[in-house]
């Protein structure tokens, strides 16, 4: 991974910028699709996401191919890994939440291992965590978790694990269940109030709007 690394134009890293926030404070990362208003720091932006850049809040990272603007932290269009996994590694373990915005749309295959991506963060952490996709995926850590859910969700597996599913939802898995990658078992459930996971290994809880 130190190979996609080109320049650090401010000597700053990642890690150094998180340090002067709180490890309970969420992370918000910004991508090429972002849609929405100004955030609140600690601000990622990644590539193309460095267009949505108010004055110089935050910190960008990429290696500039869908920017108009430098990256402080500049890296080889000739690497391994997408400019998001750069970022994701990137993040000190002790950091337990992401957001991510900006992300999801126009092409497939990055929608893929963006989800991808966000998987092998969550596998990465220690203790308990999430990463978000603005309000339509979440994914969680292994743990014992409650979300609110009032209309359609699927539960998404990207590696072979266990849990239960139990609460305000159509169909429950009250007894330690397996779950296969891509296992459609998870897919269109019905939420009407709280919900409780209990999960043995990573998984995301996709939202779909009602038709």
């Amino acid at each position: 991974m130190d190979s996609a690394v080109l320049l650090y134009m401010n000597n700053m890293k990642i890690s150094d910028y998180l340090d002067d926030f709180p490890y309970d404070t969420p992370i918000n990362i910004i991508g090429p699709l972002y849609r929405s208003g100004p955030m609140q720091e600690p601000l990622l932006f990644v590539d193309g996401g460095s267009n949505y850049r108010i004055g110089n809040a935050g910190l960008s990272v990429g290696d500039g191919d869908s920017s108009g603007y430098p990256m402080d932290i500049l890296l080889s269009t000739d690497k391994d890994c997408s400019d998001l996994a750069y970022a994701l590694d990137s993040i000190p373990a002790d950091y337990s939440s992401v957001g991510l915005y900006g992300f999801l749309g126009k092409r497939r295959d990055h929608e893929y291992f963006n989800l991808g991506t966000a998987h092998q963060f969550l596998e990465s952490r220690s203790h308990p965590s999430t990463i978000r996709f603005e309000q339509a995926i979440i994914g969680y850590t292994a743990g014992t978790w409650s979300f609110h859910r009032e209309g359609l969700f699927s539960i998404l597996s990207l590696k072979d694990t266990w849990l239960t599913l139990h609460g305000d939802c159509c169909y429950p898995c009250r007894d330690r269940t397996r779950f296969r990658v891509l296992d459609s078992l998870g897919l269109s459930n019905v939420g009407h109030g709280e919900i409780h996971l209990q999960t043995e290994g990573p998984v995301f809880v996709i939202y779909e709007s009602t038709p």
